[in-house]
């Protein structure tokens, strides 16, 4: 018989001894997954912040200043990063600069050129070293190709604050 009198198996272990072990071995499978489990989510997740940015271009033709209008998104192609939607356009004179004859350098403006301020207002992570929009990390007197509706500006960040 394989139980014994004092009711062990092999005459060295109980049944009731099985059952604790087989209630342990469950219930380590059970919970260690639940308390020693691996965190997959991203150990931190920034705030995102209203952002409001202004690009300056010195010189730009007319026509592309006028295909950009109030409403358009603006982005950033290269690293598919969207700004957000303009919400101001300003066009002044266009700035150069040249040298005369004495070796001067002076401003001066071109016909059919224009300057223009881009102010958008949109979403980003805002930090002590520039902002983070999408894929990308962008600092004030940084040049970028900014695209904005149907027209595209080589454009520099002018400004960039929380709102």
């Amino acid at each position: 018989m394989i139980l014994d009198k004092k009711g062990k198996l092999f005459g060295k272990v109980s049944i009731i001894d099985i059952a604790i072990v087989i209630v342990l071995i469950a219930g380590l499978v059970i919970v260690w997954p639940r308390v020693f489990k691996k965190d997959t989510a991203a150990p931190f997740v920034a705030k995102t912040d209203k952002l409001r940015i202004v690009f300056y271009q010195g010189e730009v033709q007319n026509f592309t200043v006028e295909a950009a209008k109030n409403g358009d998104i603006a982005t950033d192609k290269v690293l598919n990063s969207t700004f957000g939607k303009v919400v101001d356009i300003k066009k002044g004179e266009s700035v150069s600069w040249a040298r005369t004859k004495t070796g001067e350098l002076v401003k001066v403006s071109k016909e059919g050129y224009s300057s223009v301020f881009i102010t958008v207002e949109g979403t980003g992570v805002y930090g002590n070293n520039g902002v983070k929009i999408g894929n990308g990390e962008y600092f004030i007197g940084q040049t970028l190709t900014l695209h904005v509706g149907k027209a595209a500006f080589y454009a520099t960040i002018y400004d960039i604050k929380k709102i």
